[in-house]
């Protein structure tokens, strides 16, 4: 139970913390990109970071999901 509580805490945090970030390096790559500069790998870098953030917030509500759970059999 503590384990869950610690993983949906770390996890969570750290995936709205890769959402963020890639949100604001994927504004650096659109700035990139209006200002003719290459743009291609942080574009690239920024939706990689934006969907590693998601998917860590999703694994963090599966264990918010665990810790809800009646412990029984």
């Amino acid at each position: 139970m503590q384990r869950d509580k610690m993983l949906w805490f770390v996890k969570g945090v750290a995936g709205l913390l890769c959402v963020g970030f890639g949100l604001s390096v994927f504004g650096e790559a659109l700035s990139r990109k209006m200002s003719g500069e290459g743009w291609f790998w942080i574009g690239t870098l920024s939706l990689v970071l934006f969907n590693f953030g998601l998917c860590l917030m999703f694994d963090s509500h599966n264990h918010q999901l665990r810790m809800k759970q009646p412990r029984g059999n």
